[in-house]
């Protein structure tokens, strides 16, 4: 300890360093300085789901994922399919949910999670905001092929399996996707036996490790939140030691990570479609500079 004599009755002021003025002007290290001050308040991401049935997910659902620094929007159809179990149904959703993408960026957004896996309107949404826009389906598949080798998708029913085929093959996963597999319980019906839901996901998840190489099991509805958990559990009594992607959190982190990153999709790849007479459809104008 250093006696008061040493300073007289000077008061020691704190140091302190402006690590802004101390990085090169335009530097990496500068401009990650700089999103962080940026991002101090509080991020706000946009989950949109693309279905108008009133109540298959609710913001109660998303709580859990929320801090004081992240909130969670939630927004759904006015006019659209109930769910969606087919290519018709997943495009009567596209028109809406861009709508919905573009007025969640004009009320602060700062990202937008599509709340289906097989990302309706994703890369038309892309196009019209400059915000990240995520999908829960192509988010999960990557992280899939990151955390292991061969997935397996399981679903709520065998009809959608030509949908996700060509999901995954569009994607570029082919090679990564060990097998799909079904529950036979349909969209509508998740939420009227949670029970039975979780042993029917982790029987199929069995068979799909033990017969079809896969080492790795993404949920494959995003009506199937919260079942990741006891999965893995009952996976890991059978003697299996996986990740079961649970495709909402997932996606929502991966937005954040976008957001503090300052990343978000390329507008040369999802140029602005610019402005043109349409018929029958009612998007909000955003602008091409907003886009850009």
């Amino acid at each position: 300890m250093v006696g008061a004599g040493a300073f007289g009755n000077r008061r020691l002021q704190p140091f302190r360093l402006d690590v802004n003025a101390a990085l090169p002007e335009g530097s990496f290290l500068r401009a990650c300085s700089e999103r962080s001050k940026d991002r101090e308040k509080q991020m706000i991401i946009e989950l949109i789901t693309p279905i108008v049935t009133r109540g298959v997910r609710t913001l109660d659902d998303v709580r859990p994922l929320e801090r004081p620094d992240l909130k969670i929007a939630h927004s759904l159809l006015d006019r659209g399919p109930s769910s969606i179990e087919s290519r018709l149904e997943e495009a009567l959703a596209v028109p809406d949910t861009v709508r919905l993408a573009v007025e969640a960026q004009a009320r602060g957004a700062d990202a937008i999670v599509i709340d289906c896996m097989g990302d309706p309107g994703l890369h038309a949404c892309r196009e019209m905001v400059s915000i990240p826009v995520l999908g829960a389906g192509q988010t999960a598949m990557h992280l899939a092929n990151m955390l292991g080798s061969q997935f397996a998708f399981i679903t709520v029913l065998d009809r959608i399996k030509p949908l996700v085929d060509d999901l995954v093959a569009t994607y570029g996963l082919g090679e990564k996707y060990a097998s799909f597999k079904a529950v036979d319980i349909p969209v509508l019906d998740i939420s009227r036996d949670p029970s039975a839901l979780n042993a029917a996901l982790t029987e199929q998840a069995i068979i799909a490790l033990e017969s079809d190489g896969a080492d790795i099991v993404v949920l494959g509805c995003t009506g199937f939140l919260g079942c990741a958990q006891a999965m893995q559990s009952a996976l890991r009594t059978a003697g299996f030691e996986v990740p079961v992607i649970d495709p909402i959190p997932a996606t929502v982190y991966m937005a954040e990570a976008l957001i503090k990153s300052g990343l978000s999709q390329s507008k040369r790849a999802y140029p602005h479609p610019g402005k043109k007479p349409m018929v029958g459809y009612e998007l909000p104008d955003c602008g091409t500079e907003a886009a850009s």
